[in-house]
């Protein structure tokens, strides 16, 4: 949603900074525009400004944006700002309008495209905000953009592409150099079909979002300025932190070319989504529950396959400041309950030897350690002088693989001596556990070897030889062990000594 919003947001108003302390004037609702936008990279202009009584007219409204390899442009037409009287203005910007967009990368085929805009019964309002500066809110029944004009390297794409967002609302906030942000929809719908100029391949598609909601505050202009320039705003103070949420998603696209044809389609019940960026570290979640996928096609050896997961999620901290006190760090992954079509199983397990239960994979991975160089400096990064950092520890937890009738869960406690690069090979030396429980390993084995997939040999061997790593669990077909890495380089199962070499 933030490409859209960013296109609209001169035409909307939606954020803006004030001078006054209790109220608004339409010219300063009009310079507050102005001002915000040339914070963000945007140029808004007016052919000319008046005023008649309560009412300030800015005619023939344009913006433009300048970004690394992308320019926007577009004619608002006139836009009035109406004083209420009660310290608010009421903004009244055209129905519809046109922006531009023109993408020339370095390397890549140049991109011109028109995006046609209209907002029916939108209605919005500034006013003074809590400390100082300006407050934007909007409410819009309906929103649409539609792909007008487009070319790739100045040759005609047929394509039609027509965006609709539903019963919008939403808040820009502009306090000093903080800008707080708030959209709610009860809708998007995107619908788009086209033909590939060159060829006889056709395509059509649909995505529908429900239950939209987002949040972001931001200092410096971050997210909105070259590439480039972000090790640097970042160092001078700039932040950005944000979280978005979406309800139930379906999706439905296909398309034919020479003959061939495919269809893939599905629903998500819903998923979050959060970043938080500043000049300490970074932070990213994201997660997505009941995900379930068709797919099908002249290519494909089967009516159809299916894919679905419960879950699935990704969350990340990571230190990027210099510093020589460590700084906590954090890698979690979870897929749960994979399931693939019967379809799928039946080409490999036609006679139903393993277990088609849903299938999951799951581990976090966090500790503390400290960059010794400025990760932020293309310079050092390209040229480190020794280590370009250091992990202090390390504590690995809520392991689970889960498939095919096995089970393997683990979790350990490491710290690291960054002294001693000698012992481990040019590695901080390490001392700590790690535990681990496998369950179902061996009847996986001998159901791999009724299939033909592993000789009994093999399969006798594999099991001999865990018994140098594993020992009898608390049930059968059950193994545990516990792997031990000492300081002095010692490294151990169940407290049996492993040779190294």
């Amino acid at each position: 949603m933030k490409p859209f919003l960013r296109l609209t947001a001169a035409a909307a108003a939606l954020c803006a900074a004030s001078p006054a302390a209790w109220s608004l004037t339409a010219e300063e609702a009009w310079e507050a525009w102005v001002g915000i936008a040339a914070e963000y990279g945007e140029e808004v202009t007016a052919a000319n400004t008046s005023k008649s009584g309560n009412v300030l007219t800015a005619s023939g409204v344009s913006v433009s944006m300048e970004m690394e390899e992308l320019n926007l442009s577009g004619d608002l037409g006139d836009v009035t700002f109406t004083e209420n009287g009660d310290g608010t203005v009421a903004i009244a910007v055209p129905s519809a309008f046109q922006m531009m967009m023109v993408a020339d990368p370095e390397y890549g085929e140049k991109v011109e495209l028109t995006l046609d805009f209209a907002m029916e019964g939108l209605d919005m309002t500034a006013s003074d905000a809590d400390g100082g500066g300006a407050a934007f809110s909007y409410d819009a029944p309906t929103m649409t953009f539609t792909l007008g004009d487009m070319t790739v390297d100045g040759e005609a794409v047929p394509i039609n592409f027509v965006g609709t967002i539903g019963g919008s609302t939403g808040t820009y906030t502009k306090a000093g150099d903080i800008v707080t942000s708030v959209f709610n929809a009860d809708s998007l719908k995107i619908d788009f079909d086209g033909r590939d100029p060159e060829g006889e391949g056709r395509g059509k598609g649909t995505i529908s979002m429900a239950d939209i909601s987002s949040t972001s505050t931001g200092k410096g202009q971050l997210i909105f300025m070259d590439p480039e320039a972000i090790p640097e705003l970042l160092k001078s103070g700039a932040s950005v932190q944000g979280s978005t949420k979406v309800g139930a998603t379906t999706f439905a696209i296909e398309g034919t070319d020479a003959g061939e044809s495919f269809a893939i389609s599905g629903d998500m019940d819903g998923g979050t989504g959060s970043v938080k960026l500043d000049a300490d570290q970074v932070l990213y979640a994201v997660s997505y529950t009941g995900f379930d996928m068709t797919m099908s096609g002249s290519e494909i050896p089967l009516p159809e396959v299916t894919v679905g997961l419960g879950e699935t999620s990704f969350n990340m901290i990571m230190p990027i400041a210099q510093s020589d006190a460590p700084k906590p760090y954090m890698l979690a992954v979870g897929l749960k309950d994979l399931t693939i079509a019967d379809g799928i199983w039946n080409m490999f397990d036609p006679g139903t030897v393993l277990p088609r239960d849903p299938a999951t994979l799951t581990f976090n991975l966090a500790g503390t350690g400290n960059w010794l160089i400025d990760i932020l400096d293309p310079e050092a990064m390209a040229n480190p002088q020794g280590m370009p950092g250091e992990i202090h520890s390390l504590n690995i937890s809520d392991v689970l693989l889960k498939a095919a009738g096995a089970e393997l869960t683990a979790e350990g406690t490491f710290t690291f001596d960054n002294t001693d690069l000698m012992t481990f090979g040019g590695m901080p030396a390490p001392d700590g556990t790690l535990r681990a429980k496998l369950s179902g390993a061996n009847g996986l084995l001998d159901k791999l070897v009724t299939m033909g997939y592993v000789p009994a040999d093999q399969a006798n061997g594999v099991k001999m030889m865990s018994g140098m790593f594993f020992r009898p669990g608390d049930g059968p077909d059950v193994l545990t062990t516990e792997i031990g890495v000492s300081p002095d380089g010692t490294v151990s199962a169940n407290g049996i000594p492993i040779p190294l070499q």
